[in-house]
């Protein structure tokens, strides 16, 4: 199942994507590279997400899309 969540990027490495966590149930979430690189993704990065489930345990979400949540806000 699908869902919407803001997060707060807590670890991002260079070639392998970054990891957060939810802000509304402190879920982790990984976000795969090539979401990362689009964002330029840095640790406190505010974004909000549209997730699914991970195909692994952990982290149990994976970003599929997100945008920064300064852009929400100027839209």
């Amino acid at each position: 199942m699908a869902a919407k969540a803001t997060c707060i990027i807590t670890t991002s490495y260079a070639d392998t994507g970054a990891y957060g966590v939810r802000t509304d149930n402190d879920d982790k979430v990984y976000f795969p590279f090539s979401v990362a690189e689009a964002l330029e993704l840095e640790e406190f990065d505010e974004v909000e997400a549209i997730l699914i489930q991970n195909d692994r345990a952990d982290p149990p979400w994976k970003a599929l899309r997100a945008r920064r949540i300064d852009e929400v806000h100027n839209n």
